[in-house]
């Protein structure tokens, strides 16, 4: 059986007696977790960390407890308001001073915990990677007395992590101000090449690495082929059955809404959480499911860093997810207290081209990141209020949204344009003068009144400003929705002028760029990053058709090599709920290899008509008198015509063994996929075994 937790590069250490002290009469714990007293010990030695450590084991502890024992502050970096507070009151409560800083924390606030701090009557703070954007933060901070760093969720540092974010990018720069303190970088998910990246960018001295328990040895992996809604359906149907606390994971927000609408249709009491609701519905579903009063919850990814719910007994994922990072990160929100839970994957091989969809549109080529810029140059400098769809319809070629609004945040990476947020969007108010005496008009409802008389007071009359919608909310101590409604109302009675702030992110050209400014952006990054994501998902295809032990191949993917079975995945108990076929004979080895060998010849020219009229032999034109015509596996597949050997091709496809690539055809055409090798194809070729075919 595979051990929970793989051995470390750097050999365990152990924790000091004061350690052990802290540990039981402070924090209440007898002994330390699986991993936890190799990390502190290191820490406490003084040494840079790296800890790849799953989700529910414990790395707050990490760098909470040597933050008791050692002189000055323990900055903590993580990108969730809600964990900040979340840790802050556990630790006031074990009698540990700690504070945070946050946009909802008020300023005079901020400032005392940083003057708490540099008097040396702050163990911890906590804050958001954005808040190094702030000048007065930086310039503060240097006094504070940072002697630690923790950054939670490091792979967001790295442009090959899944899930990236351009501020902590700045860290390393931000670390070299602070006159480069001793860090400790945690996360749940990162393969290889990510952790690699995290320590060249945060620039970690000789760091000892921890990769401890990726995946935990009670949750029992399941892969479940259905093809369809229907049969997916019924799946997830079977599942609820055995109750408890269950998360289900879609690719889309309408599939969020779907799957939650029948099931709430057959009288499941489900949840549902994505980005396209309303705040109010997001935060009620949050705190019921993460509370334990309902047990159902159907959700995109945004349901993601801070789900801490310790008995979720399944996670079901309902489309492929885009990377064994993610799907890893997400199977680990189950089972957190220790007791036996399901993750269950159900596959559909048609779902790939939404994957692919976002693959593409996150990934933007030089053409369409070329083509935004020149739109964005001919509006001219200053601030533009202009959503990716509008700049999508001004286009020359062809884009989504999406596509356009990664360009834009390639862009702004290269500093050639300022992407703004949405909180700096005002709207625009003008308070009308009447046709008669303004003061003797028809009365307003007090509230309603109330509003205006600060309106006339702050902006006088006939004089169009900038509202700030939010701040005015929290001034008077009321909801945003409750100023957009009373302006709303006072527009139509023509009192005001009422524009509502612009709802998307504004863009700003930088001034005084040169024709030649595009040298900035790193295109042949971008290629390899859109090549690593390819490789991510076909790896992710293969997890579904590996033949072997699930969590064997995850450990693979994160660079852990382990001979032995987990014993609780389907593979390993012999309880797969896929319809496979009874193990191939020599006959179908024979006619996939044929038609994976076909495939690389010609890999990434044709799609699947065209190759299957290849290895037909077919004398159609443009096969028989073109390059498809030659090759050893040219006619290879006579006996079954070209529809058989299409055939073979997609069963090849649906099993994990080849993939499509989206190829855009000349002169801003039409996209069509064509076929290529997945990894696990040039595995059979080399000599892997073949799996069970669908």
């Amino acid at each position: 059986m595979i051990s929970p937790n793989p051995q470390p590069e750097d050999p365990a250490a152990a924790a000091p007696e004061e350690a052990y002290t802290v540990l039981r009469e402070t924090f209440g714990f007898d002994a330390f977790r699986e991993g936890q007293e190799e990390v502190v010990a290191a820490v406490l030695e003084g040494r840079d960390v790296l800890c790849v450590m799953p989700t529910g084991a414990g790395k707050s502890l990490c760098y909470q407890l040597p933050a008791v024992l050692r002189e000055g502050v323990t900055l903590v970096v993580s990108p969730l308001i809600s964990l900040m507070q979340d840790q802050v009151e556990s630790l006031r409560r074990h009698g540990v001073p700690a504070a945070e800083i946050h946009s909802m924390v008020p300023l005079e606030e901020q400032d005392q915990a940083l003057d708490d701090a540099a008097r040396g009557d702050l163990k911890l703070l906590f804050v958001a990677p954005e808040r190094f954007r702030n000048a007065r933060f930086r310039r503060r901070i240097l006094g504070a007395g940072v002697s630690l760093v923790a950054i939670d969720e490091a792979h967001c540092i790295s442009q090959w992590g899944h899930d990236f974010r351009p501020d902590y990018r700045r860290l390393g720069a931000a670390l070299e101000a602070l006159e480069s303190p001793q860090v400790l970088a945690l996360t749940a998910t990162a393969p290889p090449e990510v952790q690699d990246d995290v320590v060249e960018q945060l620039n970690l001295r000789e760091p000892a690495r921890f990769v401890r328990g990726i995946v935990r040895a009670n949750l029992a992996y399941e892969v479940v082929r259905a093809r369809g809604r229907e049969a997916k359906d019924a799946v997830l149907r079977g599942l609820l059955a055995d109750g408890g606390a269950t998360l289900v994971y879609c690719a889309t927000r309408k599939e969020v809404d779907r799957v939650h609408g029948w099931l709430r249709a057959e009288k499941h009491p489900a949840l549902r959480y994505h980005a396209g609701l309303d705040d109010g519905e997001r935060a009620r579903s949050q705190e019921a499911f993460l509370s334990g009063e309902a047990q159902l919850m159907v959700a995109t990814n945004a349901f993601g860093m801070g789900v801490d719910r310790p008995d979720i007994r399944c996670v079901v994922h309902y489309d492929i997810p885009r990377s064994v990072e993610a799907y890893v990160q997400e199977t680990g929100r189950a089972g957190r207290d220790g007791e036996p839970a399901r993750c269950v994957l159900l596959f559909n091989p048609a779902d790939l081209h939404i994957q692919r969809f976002f693959l593409e549109s996150a990934n933007p080529s030089r053409e369409v990141v070329t083509e935004v810029f020149r739109v964005l140059r001919s509006m001219g400098e200053g601030r533009l209020e202009l959503t990716a769809d509008d700049i999508a319809a001004r286009m020359h070629v062809q884009a989504t949204g999406r596509a356009v609004g990664s360009a834009l945040a390639v862009l702004d990476r290269a500093s050639l344009v300022r992407r703004g947020g949405r909180k700096e969007n005002l709207a625009q108010v003008t308070v009308l003068p009447s046709a008669g005496d303004l003061f003797t008009e028809q009365p307003l409802p007090p509230g309603l009144g109330r509003l205006f008389a600060h309106l006339i007071e702050r902006f006088g009359v006939n004089r169009a400003s900038g509202l700030d919608v939010v701040a005015l909310a929290e001034a008077r101590g009321v909801t945003p929705e409750t100023i957009r409604r009373g302006l709303t109302r006072l527009h139509d009675l023509a009192r005001i002028e009422y524009v509502p702030p612009f709802r998307g992110r504004a863009t700003e050209l930088k001034g005084g760029l040169a024709e030649d400014a595009l040298a900035h952006v790193d295109f042949e990054l971008l290629e390899a990053k859109r090549r690593r994501e390819e490789d991510r998902l076909d790896e992710m295809v293969g997890f579904t058709a590996s033949p072997g032990c699930r969590v064997r191949y995850l450990l693979a993917c994160f660079g852990v090599a382990d001979g032995a079975s987990c014993g609780v995945c389907d593979r390993c108990a012999g309880h797969a709920h896929a319809a496979a076929a009874e193990p191939p004979d020599e006959r179908t080895r024979e006619t996939v290899r044929v038609v994976l060998e076909a495939v690389r010849a010609y890999d990434k020219r044709y799609g699947f008509r065209k190759l299957a009229g290849h290895l037909a032999g077919s004398r159609a034109e443009g096969i028989a008198s073109g390059p498809l015509s030659r090759g050893d596996t040219y006619g290879r597949l006579s006996h079954l015509g070209v529809k058989g050997a299409e055939r073979w091709l997609r069963t090849a496809y649906d099993a994990g063994l080849l993939r499509l690539v989206p190829h855009k055809l000349a002169g801003g055409g039409r996209t069509v996929h064509l076929v290529a090798l997945a990894p696990s194809g040039r595995g059979v070729l080399k000599g892997d075994p073949l799996p069970a075919l669908p």
